[in-house]
């Protein structure tokens, strides 16, 4: 297996009903099938291709707290009910991420949104962490309409889905992992894979 980070996919070849290759900013790369597990972005990369899934872009912020006085941070994670934040620890940092905007595919931060995170953390955990060193950041969950993620095959005969995981995709990586390795090798997977493909959605 080999990684290739920060590798632009510029465009997914057709021939047919199969798929010929992935043209990257590093070139055109090759395989006998082909996994898109694209987030968010699942759906560009599909138009083109005629398949369409309902996968839209939830706006959620976060900041990465760096602990000052481990005995006062979170030891597992904690849910702020009247905010929707959810704070949890990661080694040496704190996590607090939550909220849900829908704005498309915008980046962009918001100071408002940052305030409500440092309020929620430094009010649960006031000694755990230094806020005013937190790193400020962005993500797009792929929600799907009812939540489920799409996996599973496609009209395109070597082409696999595995996208639409919303809030859940780290929650999910290990067992969506196992289902696509059974789906792509040929193997019955040991979950019933009804509600699961994009087939759900003709």
């Amino acid at each position: 297996m080999q990684f290739r980070f920060g590798v632009d996919i510029q465009s997914i070849q057709r021939s047919g009903s199969r798929i010929t290759g992935v043209q990257t900013a590093a070139g055109l790369l090759t395989a006998d099938r082909y996994v898109l597990a694209l987030g968010s972005y699942s759906t560009q990369m599909l138009a083109p291709l005629g398949i369409r899934i309902p996968v839209y872009p939830v706006k959620g912020f976060s900041i990465t707290v760096p602990i000052t006085d481990a005995a006062q941070a979170p030891e597992s994670t904690v849910m702020d009910e009247t905010h929707k934040i959810a704070i949890t620890r990661l080694g040496d940092r704190i996590r607090v991420g939550g909220t849900a905007q829908l704005s498309g595919f915008d980046l962009s931060l918001d100071d408002e949104r940052r305030r409500t995170l440092e309020f929620v953390v430094s009010d649960l955990f006031p000694k755990g962490g230094d806020v005013r060193r937190a790193e400020f950041w962005t993500g797009l969950r792929p929600m799907t309409p009812d939540g489920t993620p799409i996996l599973g095959a496609t009209p395109i005969d070597n082409l696999f889905l595995s996208t639409g995981h919303g809030t859940l995709g780290w929650t999910m990586a290990a067992g969506t992992g196992r289902v696509m390795a059974d789906l792509i090798s040929g193997r019955q997977p040991e979950i019933s894979m009804e509600g699961l493909s994009v087939a759900r959605y003709n």
